[in-house]
């Protein structure tokens, strides 16, 4: 079981933004049956996305925390061309 993590509205508009700009940052569990998980970060469309890096381990409920600060990191490197195309 991975656990919950309720995002901060910032983390969701973050998220949402990757999703709408083709960023796909989601868990992967490292084998079936231990409690482990990393996060792929892949940009582009499907199928044609391109796998720009693959985090180290975590546990239930960091996992998510992790993924939405990941989210927040793209968001806020993108910030400023964010506010130019407004």
């Amino acid at each position: 079981m991975m656990g919950s993590y309720t995002r901060t509205d910032a983390e969701d508009k973050a998220m949402i933004w990757c999703i709408q700009n083709n960023i796909c940052i989601a868990p992967r569990q490292i084998k079936w049956g231990e409690a482990l998980w990393v996060i792929d970060i892949e940009t582009g469309i499907y199928p044609n996305r391109k796998l720009i890096g693959t985090s180290e381990p975590f546990g239930p409920v960091e996992i998510w925390k992790k993924v939405a600060e990941y989210c927040k990191y793209y968001y806020d490197k993108h910030e400023n061309n964010i506010q130019k195309r407004k």
